[in-house]
C-alpha cells in the first residue's frame, strides 16, 4: 500500500476513543451534582485502587449510588453519562472494601482485551483522572494543601484560591514507510524479547506535532521524514498521555539505533514482517494499541500469529 493511499485509509479498530461517554462540562460549578448523583439507586459508582479498578468477573464492578457510602479519605469525580446511566468514581483504599463483593482488583493493561467497549473507556478516563488527583496532592504556586473542585476534575489551593486541572502528555506514534512500502519498525530497551513496534516520542514544548514526528524519528532511527499525516489519536493513561498517531514518508533508508532507547532497527515488506511474526521470529503490539492499528493499516488485513502458538 502506497504512502498516498494509506493516507486516505481511515485508521479503525481505535479503542477508548469512541466518545461513549457524554463527559461533563468542567466549565461549569455545581458542588451539589456529586453528592446529589450519590443518592440515586440508578447512579454507577466505579471504584479504584492504585493502578486497579474493581472487577466481578470479566466485568467492571459497581455500586449503586445508594450502596456508596463515602469515606473521608476517599475522593469521587463525575465521570459522566453513558446509555441513560450516570457514572461516578470513587478513589479508594482497596483494604476497605474486601468484603463487598468484588472479585479483584485488575490493572488497565490486565483488562485492555476483556471489557467491553463503554467498560474499557470509564476505565481509561477513571484511571487519568485518579493518577493525575493522587500526583497533585499540593498547589505548584506554595505548596499549600489542594481540595476537589468542578465534580472532581479540577482542585483547588486552599491559601490562594488557584485552580488546577488535569494535564496529558502529548506523544507521537508513526508508520514510517520508504520508497519501497517498507515499514520500519524498532526495538525499544524496555520491549521483552523479540518485540518490534512503530517509534514513539512526547511532544517536546514549543514544537508542532509534526515537527516532534521528524526529530523523533530521526533521534531514534537516522531516518530523515518528509511528509506527514495525521491518523488518529487513542488515551494512554499509564500515566497520562495521548498518542497522536501519523504515517510518515521516509527520505532516507539506512538505519542508525540511537543505542539507548531503540537498540534495533528493521525495514519490513508485507512479506518479511508475516514470515517473521509466523515463525515467532519477532512479535509486535497486539489488541488494542493504536501501534497495532497503524501497522495493521500498513499490512492491509489482519497480521498473523505465531505458527506455534
Amino acid at each position: 500500500m502506497a504512502l498516498a493511499e494509506i493516507y486516505r485509509t481511515p485508521l479503525t479498530g481505535l479503542h477508548f476513543g469512541q466518545s461513549l461517554i457524554e463527559r461533563p462540562l468542567t466549565e461549569k460549578q455545581d458542588p451539589t451534582l456529586v453528592p446529589n448523583l450519590l443518592n440515586q439507586p440508578s447512579t454507577k459508582v466505579l471504584l479504584i485502587s492504585g493502578g486497579g479498578a474493581a472487577t466481578s468477573g470479566t466485568e467492571l464492578f459497581f455500586l449503586d449510588g445508594t450502596q456508596y457510602r463515602a469515606k473521608d479519605s476517599e475522593r469521587q469525580v463525575y465521570l459522566g453519562r453513558a446509555a441513560g446511566t450516570e457514572y461516578v468514581l470513587a478513589i479508594v483504599d482497596a483494604e476497605d472494601y474486601a468484603t463487598s463483593g468484588i472479585d479483584r482488583w485488575v490493572t488497565l493493561r490486565e483488562s485492555f482485551t476483556v471489557l467491553r467497549e463503554l467498560h474499557a473507556e470509564l476505565f481509561v478516563e477513571a484511571q487519568a483522572i485518579a493518577n493525575w488527583i493522587r500526583s497533585e496532592k499540593f498547589c505548584p504556586r506554595c505548596g499549600s494543601p489542594v481540595v476537589a473542585a468542578t465534580f472532581g476534575w479540577g482542585q483547588r489551593c486552599v491559601e490562594n484560591d488557584h485552580e488546577l486541572f488535569p494535564r496529558t502528555d502529548p506523544a507521537i506514534i508513526a508508520s514510517v514507510i520508504d520508497s519501497q512500502d517498507r515499514l520500519l519498525l524498532g526495538s525499544n530497551a524496555t520491549f521483552k524479547h523479540r518485540m518490534y513496534s512503530v517509534l514513539a516520542g512526547f511532544v517536546e514544548a514549543g514544537e508542532s506535532l509534526e515537527s516532534a514526528v521528524r526529530r523523533e524519528i530521526y533521534e531514534e532511527s537516522g531516518v530523515r521524514v518528509g511528509d506527514v499525516a495525521y491518523r488518529g489519536s487513542q488515551p494512554w493513561p499509564m500515566p497520562r498521555s495521548l498518542m497522536l498517531g501519523f504515517a510518515a514518508e521516509a527520505l532516507s533508508e539506512e538505519l542508525v539505533p540511537d543505542g539507548a532507547e531503540i537498540m534495533d532497527l528493521r525495514w519490513f515488506t508485507r512479506a518479511e514482517l508475516r514470515e517473521a511474526l509466523e515463525s515467532g521470529t519477532i512479535d509486535i503490539p497486539r489488541g488494542v494499541s493504536i501501534a497495532h492499528a497503524l501497522i495493521r493499516t500498513w499490512y492491509g488485513e489482519p497480521l498473523p500469529e505465531a505458527l506455534s502458538k
